[in-house]
C-alpha cells in the first residue's frame, strides 16, 4: 500500500492464518467458489442455482464489483470470502466498494477477522488502482473497536466508511 494511504492493521503472527494467499477470484473460480459457499450455507436447489448466477455475473463483469478470497496456500481449500459491490454514493460523489457480507471458513474468529483485514487491504488497493475512493462495510463484519485500529469510521448510514487517495498514475 502507498505510505500516504491509511493502513489495515497487519496481522499479527498469532492471529494471521499461516500459508493464507489472498486474491481477485476470476470467472475461472465460479464453479470452486459456488461449491464452497453450497458447503457453507446449503439452499436449495432453485436458490443455489440463483446464487451461483449472481456469482458468475459478478466475476464476469469487474465493473460491478469484485470478489476477494483468501485460500491456503498449501491447496485450493479456500478459507474467506468478500464479495464487493461497486455502488454510486451521491454524499460521497462517487463510486464506493460495498461489501456487505463475509464467508469465513473453518478458521477461529480472530484469525477470520484477521483474513479479512488482508482482504480489506487487496479490495482497498483494487479500488485506488480502479479509481473507487470509499469502502463501506456492512456493520456486523466489524466490531467498533477494531474498524477503528483499521482505520474505519462510522458511515451516517450506519456502514463503517473507509476514505481512499487514489494511486498515483503512471504513464509511459
Amino acid at each position: 500500500m502507498p505510505s500516504d494511504s491509511p493502513s489495515l492493521i497487519p496481522s499479527s503472527p498469532e492471529s494471521a492464518v499461516p500459508l493464507a494467499s489472498i486474491r481477485l477470484a476470476g470467472t475461472g473460480d465460479a464453479q470452486n467458489l459456488g461449491a464452497w459457499l453450497q458447503s457453507r450455507h446449503a439452499l436449495p436447489v432453485a436458490a443455489a442455482r440463483a446464487r451461483q448466477a449472481l456469482l458468475e455475473g459478478l466475476l464476469a463483469r469487474p465493473e460491478r464489483g469484485a470478489c476477494v478470497v483468501a485460500q491456503a496456500s498449501a491447496g485450493q481449500d479456500l478459507l474467506g470470502c468478500l464479495p464487493v459491490t461497486l455502488i454510486p454514493h451521491l454524499e460521497l460523489a462517487g463510486l464506493a466498494a460495498l461489501a456487505t457480507e463475509w464467508w469465513a471458513g473453518d478458521v477461529p474468529a480472530d484469525r477470520g477477522a484477521a483474513l479479512l483485514l488482508d482482504c480489506c487491504g487487496l479490495l482497498s488497493d483494487w479500488c485506488r488502482a480502479h479509481g473507487v475512493r470509499h469502502l463501506l462495510l456492512a456493520p456486523a463484519l466489524l466490531s467498533a473497536a477494531l474498524a477503528a485500529r483499521a482505520g474505519f469510521a462510522p458511515h451516517a448510514s450506519g456502514l463503517w466508511h473507509l476514505n481512499l487517495s487514489p494511486a498515483a498514475k503512471m504513464l509511459g
